[in-house]
Order: structure tokens, then sequence, then C-alpha cells
């Protein structure tokens, strides 16, 4: 197997927060998710190295990023995913209306990359968590067939607009996390979400297959399947007592996305199966036949980690899935990882690569002994942050 290549998917991590390739230009309004991967992938690394200095910075840096409006009577508080989105006015004039909107995964990126770089969001004056929270319960529909969703952004008249479905609940429930949120009082959470709408709107995406959908009765899809399910734990959701049987067929679903073939490949190749492709074997898909990609090594095994623990992990094939990103997917030449291994690397798979080794290194009962190895550090798999940013938020933010 190769050995994980630690000095190289550092400086690929440092290369893409100083600068990104022109074809990558197109992403710029994902410029907080960016910083994300990379801030939170050099953590994994063990390589966040920055000085108090660069630390206080980087961390203004994002706080710039904030959005404070007054929408009626109602004062709310969210992130830009890019400050190329301050130009708000079209033309220019105090009239014209503003598409500076204010947007749920940017600031679910906004805060937990403050997590990373230390900065105590909770004893400063920049953030307001009522007022961001005021923020996520305006994007929660209140009623209509998504009843209990969100969606993602305010639009330029300041109403809920975009696509409603499981991503834009998790990003929610996980800014209600961050912000401490679902450990105040009753009494205390001005603006909460209806947690017993969003779990009715998950809990109706379950597929009759196990998994979970976009949509009532369409087929299952990895990523959505992690954002519900850790959705689900973040609301408080009973598995147990919950689960008729969903939850078995679920696991069973999520097993059987690792590719894999029949021990007579030659003739199963040529004579049954075309597409074979012995590079494939180890990987995860995100839907039935359709080929391993980097990133659904992370959305199927932490699924199985957040509804099984350690034991979900012992259900897979851990030395080949490793063999799969090392072998296969890991940027020989400049580090990160690729989708697969035609695809140039890119932040997203690199740091989804690096939080799958990570979990299964230190959840799995087998041996990881490829070379690099001792340098990952511990991954949250409800969050997606290193052990040393969720301790930070665990034991220095208080809002």
């Amino acid at each position: 197997m190769e050995p994980l290549l630690v000095k190289k998917h550092e400086k690929y991590f440092r290369m893409c927060l100083m600068s990104l390739p022109a074809k990558a230009q197109s992403e710029d309004s994902n410029k907080l998710a960016i910083i994300y991967f990379c801030v939170h992938g050099l953590d994994l690394l063990g390589k966040l190295n920055f000085t108090p200095t660069e630390q206080e910075q980087y961390s203004e840096f994002i706080y710039d990023h904030i959005i404070n409006e007054t929408i009626g009577n109602e004062e709310i508080q969210a992130f830009r995913p890019s400050q190329t989105f301050k130009l708000n006015k079209i033309d220019g004039t105090s009239s014209s209306p503003s598409y500076d909107l204010p947007n749920l995964a940017a600031t679910f990126f906004g805060l937990i990359t403050l997590l990373a770089l230390n900065s105590n969001y909770g004893e400063n004056d920049k953030i307001d968590r009522h007022k961001i929270m005021k923020f996520v319960s305006m994007l929660q529909l209140k009623d209509g067939p998504n009843k209990g969703g969100f969606k993602p952004v305010l639009g330029v008249d300041r109403t809920p607009f975009g696509e409603c479905d499981l991503r834009h609940c998790y990003t929610a429930l996980c800014i209600r996390k961050l912000l401490k949120y679902d450990e105040l009082s009753k009494d205390d959470r001005k603006y909460d979400i209806d947690i017993d709408s969003i779990q009715k709107f998950l809990s109706d995406r379950i597929s009759v297959n196990g998994g979970l959908s976009s949509n009532k009765y369409t087929e299952p899809h990895s990523g959505l399947t992690f954002c519900g399910i850790a959705a689900l734990k973040l609301s408080g959701y009973d598995f147990k007592g919950n689960q008729s049987n969903w939850v078995d067929q679920t696991i069973n679903w999520l097993v059987h996305r690792q590719v894999d073939y029949p021990s007579s490949v030659e003739s199963y190749a040529t004579e049954d199966y075309y597409y074979w492709d012995s590079n494939d074997i180890g990987g995860f898909n995100g839907r039935e036949n359709k080929f391993g990609d980097t990133c659904y090594s992370w959305w199927c095994t932490a699924s199985l980690k957040i509804l099984c623990g350690n034991q979900g992990l012992q259900l897979i094939d851990s030395n080949a899935a490793q063999k799969y990103l090392l072998d296969n997917t890991q940027n020989k030449l400049i580090g990160g990882f690729g989708k697969d291994g035609e695809t140039f690397p890119d932040p997203l798979h690199s740091f989804l690569a690096l939080a799958s080794l990570s979990m299964w290194k230190n959840s799995i009962n087998s041996s990881f002994e490829v070379d690099g190895n001792s340098e990952l550090g511990n991954i949250d798999e409800l969050l997606v942050i290193s052990s040393g940013s969720k301790d930070f938020l665990d034991k220095v933010i208080y809002i």
C-alpha cells in the first residue's frame, strides 16, 4: 500500500489557501467552504502551525464575512460565502436590491473555521447567537409539503430562497450546536428552530430500501443519507425507539455501497459486466450501480459510525477501503486526493479522504501501518472537525 504523503498534502492545502488554479475561479462563491476544507485538513495532519498573530489575522478575515441586517423589526446575523458578494448593489444606487445574501452554509463554514483558528467567538462582540438563530429560523419552512425543511439563503426580498433538502437541515442543526443553543433552557432560546417538524421532514425522506433521499419515494443517496442521519442525531432523535426496521435496512444499504466484484473477476468483467474496473474495488459509491468516489468513503462510513459506533466500521473491508484511497485517488505528484484515480485533486475530496482515514485508523481494530498514518489526528464524525476543534468547542466556547 502507498504511504500517506503527509508533506505533499500539507503543501497542497497551503497552496489552495493562497491561490487556486484558473479552472477553479468559479468556486469563488464557495470560498469559506474551501477555507474550511483546507484549514481542517491541515489540522487533521497536525500541520496547522499558525502563529498567534496569524490566527488573529485569519480569524479577522473570517469575521469580515459577517452580514448584520435589520429585517422589519428583527435583527439577524449570518455569513456571506465570499467577499465578492459584498459588491451588492447592481447599479450602485441605494434603491437597487441587495444581492449580498445571508447564507446558511457559509454561516456554518465561518463558525467551524473559527474553531480551528482557536477564536473564541463566544466571548467577543462580533457574534450574536440569538441573531444568527433568528436568521436560521427564518429559513425553516413553516408549512407545505416541505414543512420543517430549510432553504439555503434569504433571497433578494429576504424570504427563504432555493431548493429544500437534507443538506440544509444538517447545516442548520450544526449551527445550533456550534452556538450551543441546544444547551440553553427553553425559555432562553429566543429564536429556536422547530425540532419536531425537522425530524418529521427527515423521517419522510427515509427510503424503502434504507438510506435517505432528497424527496419522498425517490432513490437514496449516500451524501444525503449522512446529512439526514447526522441531522437526526443532532436533533436528539431516538434511533432505537423510532427505528422500526429502517435503521437495519440503512446499515445494510450503506455496507453494500462498498464496491466489490465476485472472485472470478476475469470472466465477470468480460462476459457479465463490461464496466468492471479493478481500481474501483474498496471504494464506496453514492447510489446503486455507480463507480466509487473518494467522498463517499466518508459519507458511507461516517453514517455507519453514527448509527452503530465503532461496531459499524467492522462491517466494511477497511484494508480495501484504505488501499482505494492511498493507491488510487491520492495524487502522488502534488498531494491532495481526487474524486477518483483520473481526476485532479480538490480540497473537498482531499479533506474527506483524510477524514475517512483518520476515522478508520482510530475506530477500527485492524492494522493501519502505512507510513504517515501516525500523524493523522482524530475526527469528530458528527460535526466533521478535528478532535482538537471539538475540544475547543466543548471546553472554551461559552456563549
